[in-house]
């Protein structure tokens, strides 16, 4: 079954030094988790998921790993990951005493509802406009992923540009204020990935091809009325050349 949405818990949520991928990451393993399962969703698989490039989703994970947030476990022929932490703060001071549990549910409760809508309100942000020019970047690597294409030295400086262009002007079109910044993102993709220069062909001359290919044709004609063998076989090479360089001019 197709994975309908993502449970972000907030104590995820709420950790420090995380980005919003790392965030999504650390709460689809969480997810597995918490229902006693082990993750063996791969970077790829993260990748394909969370719409970033391989490369971030990798990042994300070994960051979750060095922090303490994720173990990564060997078992069979596929890596699997799990959530080191499943006590929520409701688990943590339920501890604290029945007497004291109730008002300390109702207040935990009032935080929930107050952070759960500071999180729809920065996700919703977060749609409009990057938080940072990295993300930019990250989107640009996943598009190049995407496509095959091998643009990553100038994932950079392309992310830069066009968060400095629309930080400018208050992230506005000509058409008006930006709703999804990922599309404008990627007709600026596009539009840069057209412009990097390419290499100078030189344009091949079919007319001076041929007039080699008849020089050529001379040469073998007379060696061969002299029998020499040797250099009629050099000019067949040649011409053998000239008529590939034509065939694909």
């Amino acid at each position: 079954m197709a994975r309908k949405h993502i449970i972000l818990p907030l104590h995820i949520w709420n950790l420090e030094g995380l980005n919003v991928t790392e965030r999504l990451v650390g709460s689809v393993i969480y997810g597995y988790s918490e229902h006693g399962k082990p993750c063996f969703m791969t970077n790829t698989g993260f990748s394909k998921l969370l719409h970033v490039s391989r490369r971030t989703a990798s990042a994300a994970v070994n960051k979750l790993i060095d922090l303490g947030h994720v173990e990564a476990l060997e078992g069979g022929s596929k890596r699997t990951l799990g959530w080191k932490q499943l006590h929520t703060r409701v688990e943590a001071t339920a501890q604290e005493g029945g007497s004291q549990l109730l008002p300390v549910i109702q207040r935990l409760n009032t935080d929930s509802n107050t952070q759960t809508n500071k999180m729809n309100d920065e996700i919703k942000k977060n749609e409009k406009t990057p938080m940072h020019w990295q993300q930019v970047r990250d989107y640009f690597l996943h598009l190049m992923d995407r496509e095959g294409s091998n643009h990553a030295n100038h994932a950079e400086g392309w992310a830069k540009d066009f968060y400095t262009y629309y930080e400018a002007r208050n992230w506005r079109t000509k058409h008006g204020a930006v709703d999804k910044w990922r599309p404008v993102a990627a007709a600026w993709y596009t539009r840069s990935a057209k412009n990097v220069p390419q290499r100078a062909v030189r344009k091949v001359d079919k007319e001076q091809l041929r007039r080699d290919y008849d020089w050529h044709e001379r040469r073998y004609n007379n060696y061969i009325k002299r029998d020499r063998e040797e250099q009629a076989a050099q000019e067949v090479a040649k011409m053998k050349h000239i008529e590939h360089m034509l065939n694909n001019a």
